[in-house]
């Protein structure tokens, strides 16, 4: 009535699958693990990576590099220079005016007189203390032609020299025709015989900044 007959024993391939089942690793299918290395392995970027990066400039930062590097000339010339500087447009300021006001009272032509406090307002103009006002009354335009002829500047700068690519075409110095290097709160000015390269300090980030200094340090001698 009741079968007496043994199971059928499993087949030799099911077994294996089983067994790989048994071994595989559950997972999430949206997890990923890396495992991160020590910070001790992690090698610092090379010092002579060159620095690259981009710049439009602003009228803001425009203005306060030339006010700030004309007031550093002023600082920084000698104090014979100084003296004539204030002193030679005061007493040119003042024969001006007292010429116009004899040509006045001597009846002379209006024009004359005009001219003579034009001089003599010029000639006061030109004193020290009037650097920041000419430096916003002659930059903008300045500013204005060459951000029209170089909206867009694209810098390379390693330890051979500075590469700065505009619509213009690729301007390439090298560091030892950099005269000097000025830092302002803005930037930093490269000094060249003829002209200046400002970077403003917006333009690089901290690691940047300082392969730019080491760069900086280690210019040879201008030739």
């Amino acid at each position: 009535m009741f079968g007496t007959g043994h199971p059928k024993p499993p087949h030799r391939k099911e077994v294996a699958m089983q067994i790989v089942q048994q071994e595989s690793p559950a997972f999430a299918g949206t997890t990923l693990t890396i495992d991160m290395p020590d910070d001790s392995h992690v090698a610092a970027p090379p010092a002579d990576l060159p620095v690259r990066f981009s710049v439009i400039y602003t009228m803001g930062e425009y203005l306060s590099m030339a006010r700030e590097h004309a007031a550093f000339l002023l600082r920084h010339e000698a104090p014979d220079v100084k003296r004539r500087r204030v002193l030679r447009p005061l007493q040119c300021g003042a024969a001006a005016c007292a010429m116009a006001a004899l040509a006045a009272m001597a009846g002379g032509p209006g024009w004359l007189g005009g001219l003579l406090l034009v001089l003599g307002m010029l000639a006061f103009g030109s004193l020290p203390g009037t650097v920041p006002l000419w430096t916003y009354l002659l930059c903008p335009p300045i500013f204005l032609f060459k951000q029209h002829r170089m909206p867009r500047s694209e810098f390379m700068i390693d330890g051979a020299g500075i590469e700065r690519t505009t619509k213009q075409g690729t301007l390439r110095r090298r560091w030892d025709e950099v005269t000097s290097v000025r830092r302002y709160s803005r930037g930093y000015l490269l000094m060249l015989r003829r002209g200046a390269i400002p970077i403003p300090f917006r333009c690089l980030d901290g690691g940047q900044q300082e392969r730019l200094r080491g760069f900086m340090v280690a210019r040879p001698a201008a030739a």
